[in-house]
């Protein structure tokens, strides 16, 4: 995990934004995370919690604080920039800060509730900056509403709902990783048809999945007559569908043609986890095979040990007798009448 966050909040607050930091340490690989903001006081009490805690985001969690000036040494060697609710005053200039801090990925945030920034400002300091960027304009985030209906419009558009704050969070997640999203200006705004997506979770696609057909434009909003239709299950679904040059038969295909590559993808994915256990089996056996082979090599055999005990007992009793002989050579020459003259201190001496 070597990529490194460093966000940052126009409000000089996190109190609206600090579920983002779970979000990417969730959802995303990420070996630091640092909130910077004026003061690392406020920041702690808004990013540290219990949530925090249990699921390992205070491991990875860093603070800093300061202006201009230490952003860009907090930028230092830092890969990835993630700016919410971006200031559009001060975006050119820490912009310019993170392209000299060698920052490689920026993503921006906007709020549709301020004022709209020169997009072409932007981003002409964003591509100076050589860094992958991607900036997404959203309105009032909310905490209700995850998992509804969202489409990928225009940046420029006049009006955008409050979005749920998971969404925008998650689908930011995600920016970061796809090629999809460098180089984008879109506005992320929620849709009251959610058909698509939830067509997208019953056949089992991942959240990357999701962005990147929202980002392409797969997801679109249809009509309120063609939502009524479909949901009513009446013959203007028909009607609404008009505009397809298709005939019946062509559309049948292409739902069959889309079955298949579901139950494909399926398949596809079976295989490849059959063929990931039987390479983690193997690897597992190779493993077990080796510390067998190791044991085998280095395990003392009996046979040599009993005949080492053998030997060692044989000059244990060899020692045995030699001692006993000496003590018997000794006692003999003891047993020897004295001559006169003798005394008992060459006996005293020997013992």
């Amino acid at each position: 995990m070597a990529e490194t966050v460093v966000v940052t909040d126009g409000t000089d607050s996190f109190f609206g934004s600090r579920s983002v930091f779970q979000v990417l340490h969730d959802a995303g690989d990420f070996s630091s995370l640092t909130a910077f903001s004026s003061s690392i006081v406020d920041a702690k009490k808004m990013c540290i919690s219990r949530q925090a805690r249990y699921s390992g985001l205070i491991d990875v969690l860093k603070f800093a604080e300061g202006g201009d000036a230490e952003l860009a040494a907090t930028l230092s060697g830092v890969s990835t920039w993630v700016a919410i609710n971006g200031d559009a005053a001060k975006l050119p200039a820490q912009i310019s800060a993170a392209a000299g801090a060698g920052v490689k990925r920026i993503f921006v945030h906007l709020s549709a509730a301020d004022a709209a920034p020169d997009e072409g400002a932007l981003k002409a300091a964003l591509e100076a900056s050589g860094a992958a960027y991607t900036v997404m304009r959203t309105g009032t985030l909310a905490k209700a509403g995850a998992g509804g209906g969202l489409v990928v419009g225009d940046f420029e558009l006049p009006t955008c709902e409050d979005v749920p704050i998971d969404d925008a969070f998650r689908l930011l997640v995600e920016s970061l990783t796809i090629p999809e999203a460098e180089g984008r200006f879109f506005s992320l705004c929620p849709s009251v048809d959610d058909s698509q997506l939830k067509e997208m979770r019953r056949a089992g696609c991942s959240r990357k999945e999701e962005a990147v057909a929202l980002l392409k434009g797969v997801i679109v909003e249809k009509a309120p007559e063609e939502r009524e239709a479909i949901a009513s299950g009446s013959s203007a679904a028909a009607a609404a569908e008009d505009d397809d040059p298709r005939s019946e038969e062509e559309k049948a295909a292409a739902a069959a043609e889309e079955v298949k590559m579901l139950l494909e993808r399926a398949r596809a994915k079976g295989i490849e986890n059959q063929k990931k256990m039987a390479e983690e089996e193997a690897e597992k056996a190779a493993k077990r095979a080796e510390r067998l082979a190791y044991f085998k090599d280095n395990a003392p055999k009996e046979e040599d040990e009993e005949a080492k005990d053998a030997k060692d007992g044989d000059n244990g009793e060899d020692e045995d007798k030699k001692g006993d002989d000496g003590e018997g050579g000794d006692k003999k020459k003891d047993d020897k009448p004295k001559k006169d003259g003798d005394d008992d201190d060459d006996g005293l001496a020997l013992v």
